[in-house]
């Protein structure tokens, strides 16, 4: 019986695979799981506006049970959107070796999707930090 669908063309793209695993749920294949996302690679199941989500306090980073964020959630990509960023090769080696250094410090591996965010949430609380990078890139002579 077939599918619908020309033998040899690969896998179904409309099954439904409910029983495989997101490569980039684990923390090991990050590099592999940056590839994708800096190439702009989504599923519809991570944006999916009907999965369930849990209202997260933004200081403590923990819901209503007091469960911290990392463990409410099913995947590092749940409850959030794709946002696609460009970064230089001398940014991404920063990026990188401060994956290391956090790794190093919190004692086990993190997710970059993670790290990505926390590096946003406290840039905005470093308002004049970011503001002297930028002046250093060019900035400074845009300023009135």
């Amino acid at each position: 019986m077939t599918d619908g669908m020309k033998s040899g063309a690969g896998s179904d793209p409309f099954a439904d695979d409910s029983n495989s695993t997101d490569e980039e749920e684990s923390p090991d294949n990050r590099d592999v799981a940056s590839q994708q996302t800096d190439q702009g690679t989504e599923s519809e199941a991570d944006t999916d506006p009907s999965s369930p989500t849990t209202a997260v306090s933004s200081e403590s980073g923990q819901n209503e049970d007091g469960l911290p964020y990392i463990f409410q959630r099913n995947g590092v990509k749940d409850d959030r959107r794709m946002t696609q960023y460009f970064l230089r090769e001398e940014t991404e080696e920063v990026e990188k070796n401060f994956q290391q250094a956090v790794e190093e410090e919190l004692g086990t591996d993190v997710y970059l999707t993670d790290l990505r965010e926390a590096l946003v949430r406290v840039g905005a609380e470093h308002l004049d930090e970011v503001a002297d990078e930028l002046r250093d890139w060019g900035y400074r002579f845009r300023e009135d």
